[in-house]
């Protein structure tokens, strides 16, 4: 699915177009919690924005402009990379923090990346695990049966992991299992246990089998969003 937004410049030079093409499916609207949004960069339109009145919007990307719709919305930009060298933990406490004053006043929170898949889910999680859950598993597990294709990088579970046992003060409740099919070599065991339990079901028809290949996608194959060209104009700054 492409949308065609248009952005305010911070000046009056115009900026050059930037063009996203994002799986609508993985980018889709999903309320985690009351008052706490996540989504791609493909759900985000103007009626959208209208229905929900955000209070706050997290921009989790450094590719993914501020748009002129945003209007007057507070908004931050993390200018993160979904990349296994970067560095997400600084933004787990600040934005937890802010996304939970934001919902205890009764306002609403969106969070997105370019695929709503990895950088937004991992600050979701952070939030969850510090201020919704016992544990980043539980964390996860909520997530995953709202959003079944949340996929954070293995950097981010590094830091996720870390930040749950700075904030809980506990042993980590995901481990990350040596697997070398995967990118970097480890896998968190939360996506091993959603594997087994489609492999238990491989009895049941193929209709049977589709559903619940929808319900509970694994996350085995990383996702890699396509960019192609799309006229938008975007802020000079964000």
């Amino acid at each position: 699915m492409v949308i065609c937004v248009e952005a305010v410049p911070s000046t009056s030079r115009r900026m050059p177009s930037v063009s996203f093409k994002v799986n609508a499916e993985y980018g889709r609207l999903t309320e985690l919690v009351p008052g706490l949004f996540i989504c791609g960069v493909s759900a985000i339109n103007e009626d959208m924005l209208k229905q929900y009145n955000f209070s706050y919007i997290i921009n989790a990307t450094s590719e993914v402009p501020n748009f002129r719709m945003y209007g007057r919305t507070p908004r931050v930009k993390l200018w993160l990379d979904d990349t296994l060298d970067a560095c997400i933990y600084h933004h787990f406490d600040l934005q937890s923090d802010q996304i939970q004053q934001i919902i205890s006043q009764g306002g609403r929170v969106l969070v997105h990346c370019l695929a709503g898949v990895s950088r937004s889910a991992s600050i979701c999680l952070a939030y969850l695990t510090k201020y919704v859950c016992r544990s980043l598993r539980e964390s996860y597990n909520l997530m995953n049966i709202k959003r079944p294709r949340v996929r954070p990088n293995l950097g981010f579970w590094k830091q996720l992991i870390k930040f749950e046992e700075d904030i809980k003060g506990t042993p980590a409740s995901i481990t990350l299992l040596k697997d070398d099919a995967q990118e970097g070599g480890l896998l968190p065991d939360v996506y091993c246990k959603l594997a087994s339990i489609r492999t238990e079901n491989s009895t049941v028809d193929a209709e049977s089998k589709k559903e619940y290949r929808v319900r509970h996608y694994s996350g085995q194959k990383k996702f890699h969003p396509v960019l192609e060209p799309l006229l938008e104009v975007v802020e000079a700054t964000a």
